[in-house]
C-alpha cells in the first residue's frame, strides 16, 4: 500500500528548525563582530583626528607667535603650560582634566584623555627660547587599548 500522506514529519520539522537557528546565530555573530570593529575604526580614527588637529593648532599657533612667555609657562612637567606671545597678546596652553586646553577653550574632545602635555624648551643662546618639543599623549576614554603620542618640534618664526 501506498502512502499517499504528504507533509512534513516531527523529525524533518525539528532539523529544519535547528539548522535555521544555526544560521541565524552564524549571521547574529557575524553582525556583531562587523559592528565592534566598525566602532573600534571609530574611536581609532576619532583619536587620530584629535591628534592631528593639536599638531595644526600648535603649528598655527607658532607661526603667528613673537615669542614663548617662559614666567608663565611650565616646562619638563607632564601637566605643563605654555604662554604664546603674539600681535594679538598672550594666548595659553594648559592641561585641565585630563583636556588641552587654549586660552580656556578645550581643542580636545571629552571622549578623548590627554595624559601627559609636556614641554621643554629648545634655546637660542642661554635664554632666548627659539621653540619647544612638544610630547603629548592622547587616550581615548572608551577603549583604553587606544592611543596616539606626538612628539614633535615647533619653532617661532
Amino acid at each position: 500500500m501506498k502512502n499517499r500522506l504528504k507533509g512534513i514529519t516531527l523529525i524533518e520539522s525539528l532539523v529544519y528548525i535547528g539548522l535555521f537557528a544555526i544560521i541565524i546565530i552564524m549571521i547574529l555573530n557575524f553582525m556583531l563582530s562587523a559592528q565592534e570593529s566598525t566602532l573600534r575604526n571609530i574611536r581609532k580614527s576619532n583619536l587620530h583626528h584629535s591628534s592631528t588637529l593639536v599638531v595644526q593648532h600648535f603649528e598655527e599657533s607658532f607661526n603667528s607667535a613673537l615669542r614663548v612667555n617662559d614666567m608663565n609657562s611650565v616646562f619638563e612637567d607632564d601637566n605643563g603650560r605654555l604662554e604664546l606671545i603674539s600681535e594679538v597678546g598672550a594666548k595659553q596652553y594648559s592641561l585641565i582634566n585630563s583636556r588641552l586646553y587654549y586660552d580656556g577653550v578645550a581643542i580636545t574632545p571629552p571622549s578623548i584623555s590627554v595624559t601627559r602635555f609636556y614641554l621643554e624648551p629648545v634655546y637660542q643662546g642661554k635664554e632666548d627660547i627659539l621653540g619647544v618639543i612638544l610630547k603629548v599623549d592622547l587616550i581615548s576614554n572608551k577603549d583604553n587599548s587606544l592611543s596616539e603620542r606626538i612628539n614633535m618640534l615647533f619653532t617661532i618664526r
